[in-house]
């Protein structure tokens, strides 16, 4: 029987792992907010910041910006990943989001081509790329944060928070950019309605603020200094002594972020520009696409604590596998209702692989270097799978000339997780260390 003491340092440890947890989750959503409303307002953005003779040159260069965020990516989870595991998580996620935070909102005060010519794309670039850099370091700092300080035997649930962060902050932005579109005209969205969603994240970047103040760096951090001094060269660590790890979590992000994308924000350009639904109609799909799997993570997270993390992961990975080709051709049956249902099913495999992906990357990296690790992997495997699939779904439409060419891509991309994750060793059930290993050998207590 537990001690009165022991009761009470065991429900203290989960009133900090829920904080924690809480503070990961506000920071991520802000992250994935700020992305995805330049995604979704990529068409308002183009005249303004790009105002070449042809509509399709001036979307290639917003779009262009876009993506120097994400290249900006793995250089910002390298920097931030070697300051987290030499300083702490909670100072470098306090760095991380005022400077997404920042850029966020500067983006809804940016002056257009029409008043500032070419320093507008200049400046609009440089903040796409500070917002990119500072995100880099986001996700694998909240993802250890949470994760290290959860309770041993729940640490699928609370670790499942970040991605919680994620799918809030997709949905808010969709609905956001949906709420602006239907309540403004063509002309008010151009001349001041693409703004608002970007300055509405300078409350959000307060809220993140003060959520994140209060939460302590996490007791395995803490050990860890303690104990020994921290790792002098976090990433020449990793690379030398966790590299397989590493490609783990490459592989596995790149399907994550590809079979993802394809099933979320590529659907809004597949079912608009490819299949020839209203554009309206879609945007609001987007909305019950990111938010449908708030019902699934947390879910999903909580079972990988009782069965495992490998047999959930392949559960979801695999559930894309076998879905993707039906629902794509569900789609194009030419009924938007049929779409929405064939939508909603394929994002239930979302959500079960983002309910334990973030625990299962920091759990295969030591404390000394999991910051760094989880960053560099994800950040890599990521930038692959996100930048590359709407491009490479889009080449396949025209090459093929078939509508399910996506389709054979996200089974591609789900193959190639699936066979990372069955060189993961299970780690569910062993404690998490400090030193030069990932997981200590050790059964935890159930």
């Amino acid at each position: 029987m537990s001690t009165p003491s022991r009761a009470r340092s065991s429900e203290d440890a989960a009133r900090a792992g829920r904080r924690a947890s809480i503070a990961a989750a506000v920071g991520t959503a802000i992250e994935y907010y700020d992305f995805a409303i330049y995604g979704y307002l990529a068409v308002v953005l183009a005249p303004l910041f790009f105002p070449a003779g042809d509509e399709l040159v001036g979307l290639l260069g917003t779009l262009a910006v876009f993506g120097s965020g994400f290249l900006a990516r793995p250089v910002g989870g390298i920097v931030f990943g070697r300051l987290g595991d030499r300083r702490g998580r909670r100072v470098v996620l306090l760095a991380t989001v005022t400077i997404m935070g920042i850029a966020t909102v500067a983006t809804g005060l940016l002056p257009t081509h029409a008043t500032v010519g070419v320093a507008a794309p200049i400046l609009l670039t440089l903040l796409r790329i500070m917002q990119g850099f500072s995100a880099g370091g986001e996700i694998g700092g909240a993802a250890s944060l949470a994760v290290e300080s959860a309770p041993a035997r729940r640490r699928g649930l609370f670790g499942s928070a970040t991605s919680v962060g994620c799918a809030v902050g997709m949905g808010f932005a969709a609905a956001m950019v949906g709420l602006m579109t239907t309540v403004t005209t063509t002309e008010q969205m151009a001349s001041w309605g693409w703004r608002v969603p970007f300055l509405v994240g300078a409350p959000l970047l307060v809220v993140a603020l003060l959520l994140r103040t209060r939460v302590e760096d996490s007791p395995l951090f803490q050990e860890m200094v303690a104990e020994s001094a921290p790792a002098k060269a976090p990433v020449t660590e990793v690379l030398r002594h966790h590299g397989a790890a590493t490609l783990r979590v490459i592989g596995i992000g790149y399907a994550q972020m590809t079979a993802g994308g394809l099933g979320s924000v590529y659907l809004v350009v597949h079912l608009s520009a490819v299949l020839g639904y209203p554009l309206t109609g879609t945007i609001w799909l987007t909305v019950l696409i990111t938010v449908m799997p708030l019902a699934v993570i947390p879910w999903a997270g909580g079972l990988s604590d009782r069965i495992g993390r490998r047999s959930v992961l392949a559960m979801g990975l695999g559930g894309f596998a076998v879905l993707a080709v039906p629902c794509f051709w569900l789609m194009q049956q030419g009924s938007l209702a049929l779409a929405v249902v064939a939508a909603l099913v394929l994002n239930v495999p979302f959500g079960i692989v983002q309910g334990v992906v973030y625990t299962i990357y920091p759990e295969l990296f030591p404390t000394r270097v999991r910051y760094t690790g989880v960053s560099l992997g994800f950040n890599v495997g990521g930038v692959i799978g996100s930048g590359a699939y709407a491009v490479v779904a889009t080449w396949l439409i025209s090459a093929t000339g078939s509508s399910l060419a996506p389709a054979f891509y996200l089974v591609f991309s789900v193959v190639v997780g699936l066979v990372a994750v069955a060189t993961v060793r299970e780690t569910a059930r062993v404690e998490l260390r400090t030193g030069s290993g990932a997981t200590e050998p050790v059964e935890v207590a159930r």
